[in-house]
């Protein structure tokens, strides 16, 4: 899902926590968030591809953009 479209969910009260964890790619971060019915929504780009990141700053910024104040950080 885009930050668009996570903003709306959080705004609708529906995402429980962002989450930031390592990637399959070496020395790399993917941002998701866990739903409050359940489940885990992966941050991806317009085109549907996982977002990927090399700096755990801009992951965590990007996670923040959707509105929450915190992230929790997965250690590798």
């Amino acid at each position: 899902m885009t930050i668009t479209e996570l903003k709306y969910l959080y705004h609708q009260d529906l995402l429980a926590e962002a989450i930031i964890e390592p990637s399959e790619l070496d020395g790399g971060w993917v941002v998701e968030f866990r739903h409050k019915q359940g489940g885990f929504l992966m941050l991806t780009d317009i085109h549907g591809a996982e977002c990927q990141y090399v700096d755990l700053d801009k992951a965590s910024k990007s996670a923040l953009a959707v509105g929450f104040s915190q992230v929790r950080i997965e250690a590798k």
